[in-house]
């Protein structure tokens, strides 16, 4: 599939001296708290038992129209990526995505994964919102919203094969600037190669095996959400508590003073 078959341009960026790549730098992964390794212990029985509580399936891959909370943000996609257009000008500027969430780095090891973040777990990034306040304002009707961010991949870059830690919440991609044409732009979910689509969104479940590459020459965006999974009211529950037990580790509080919410 290519990637303009969509009938959209990537949008038009330019980089302080395009001639000169983007000097990368690298980031070494801090050792995982003992509440980190034990969730990951108890992740999969865990997920079987959220699997069992959801009200859409349980596929990697999953239909948009199953969350009517993404409606508004896909009917106006452009206007969110008109405020992207003035941060991808200046994107050098943008930090690094294992700068912030330093348990990300073993995925995200080097400045080639950039996130602008608008929220995590209820602490609002109010500078960044202040830049894109159209974009910001649908955010705040997105009800449960646990993490939304401007997620950009820089030429060149790849996210090696992992998987995230649980099914209560969804991974949402909302295709904002996708370069085209025959060299690689893509996900693989399950082994399943995955491409996004311009002002469309892409919705999978993080914990099947995941990876992704950009090997073209422009950088890849898309609007980053995780939402909630409609579950039964057992999930519900069992889902915020494990959203108020996550807002107090350290790996939200990190991420809390990098985005200075």
């Amino acid at each position: 599939m290519d990637g303009r078959e969509d009938g959209f341009e990537p949008l038009a960026v330019s980089n302080d001296n395009p001639s000169q790549p983007e000097a990368r730098e690298r980031y070494t992964r801090p050792k995982q708290s003992a509440l980190v390794r034990t969730g990951k212990r108890l992740r999969d029985p865990i997920n079987r038992w959220f699997a069992r509580q959801s009200l859409i399936g349980d596929d990697a891959i999953l239909r948009s129209d199953l969350l009517p909370c993404l409606d508004e943000l896909r009917r106006n996609w452009r206007v969110v990526q008109e405020e992207l257009a003035p941060l991808l000008a200046e994107r050098r500027s943008i930090p690094a995505f294992g700068s912030i969430s330093p348990d990300h780095r073993r995925i995200a090891n080097t400045s080639a994964w950039k996130s602008f973040f608008f929220e995590g777990y209820g602490f609002k990034a109010e500078a960044n919102r202040a830049r894109c306040p159209r974009t910001a304002a649908m955010l705040d009707r997105v009800p449960g919203l646990v993490v939304g961010f401007f997620s950009i991949m820089e030429p060149g870059s790849h996210v090696p094969r992992h998987r995230g830690l649980t099914k209560a919440w969804l991974n949402c991609h909302l295709g904002l600037s996708v370069p085209g044409g025959p060299e690689r732009c893509e996900m693989e979910v399950n082994g399943e190669p995955v491409r996004w689509l311009h002002g469309e969104w892409l919705v999978f479940d993080e914990t099947n095996a995941h990876e992704v590459w950009n090997e073209t020459r422009e950088p890849r965006v898309v609007l980053f959400l995780q939402v909630p999974r409609p579950m039964r009211w057992p999930g519900r529950l069992a889902a915020r508590l494990l959203y108020e037990i996550i807002r107090r580790t350290g790996f939200v509080q990190d991420v809390r003073k990098a985005i200075g919410a």
